[in-house]
């Protein structure tokens, strides 16, 4: 894709983040998510959330974001694993993408540095946990080779767990294998 821009994010990209995944969850989750959560998503993930983890970004953690005529459209932030899958040791924790900006080819080529990065830190394996309902994320996933891994697990959002809400791991157990990580052109 042509002007398509992929660098780390910056502090001051904090709001942009935010808005993209404000729009992306309204999108996606609409009817997924109990209305207590779409609601106060802006407390908890907005500005103020991703410029802490932009300050913050450590232990080989790494957020990305995508510009396409030098408006940020979307993001994907990658690092260790959170928790334990067996065999794995790094994650994929949020990828969004502007809803007009969907189906362009700007997932993959976020996934797709994202991974390069990973494999950078000597991590070749990545997961992702995803909402089962969520229907389009999963396909996405699928199209690319991850595969569920059977775990599942209830949502959690601020303390509260929403059993009737599952996110489900699909995973690359070898990353230097992923054809959608080696075939892609680098937008960086």
């Amino acid at each position: 894709m042509t002007g398509l821009r992929i660098r780390c994010a910056l502090t001051g990209d904090a709001e942009d983040i935010a808005q993209v995944q404000w729009q992306s969850w309204q999108g996606a989750y609409l009817g997924l998510l109990p209305h207590e959560v779409l609601i106060g998503f802006g407390q908890t993930q907005g500005t103020g959330f991703w410029q802490r983890v932009l300050c913050g970004q450590r232990d080989g953690g790494e957020v990305l974001v995508a510009e396409l005529d030098d408006e940020i459209v979307g993001f994907i932030s990658v690092g260790p694993l959170r928790g334990q899958l067996p065999g794995y040791q790094s994650e994929f924790y949020s990828l969004y993408v502007l809803p007009e900006a969907q189906g362009c080819g700007i997932g993959t080529a976020l996934l797709t540095q994202a991974g390069k990065t990973l494999m950078q830190q000597r991590w070749i394996n990545a997961a992702v946990w995803v909402l089962e309902g969520n229907q389009m994320g999963r396909r996405f996933y699928e199209r690319l080779g991850g595969s569920e891994l059977g775990h599942a697990k209830p949502l959690s959002y601020r303390g509260k767990l929403y059993p009737a809400v599952r996110e489900i791991a699909y995973g690359w157990p070898d990353l230097r294998r992923a054809a959608w990580l080696v075939d892609q052109p680098d937008h960086r």
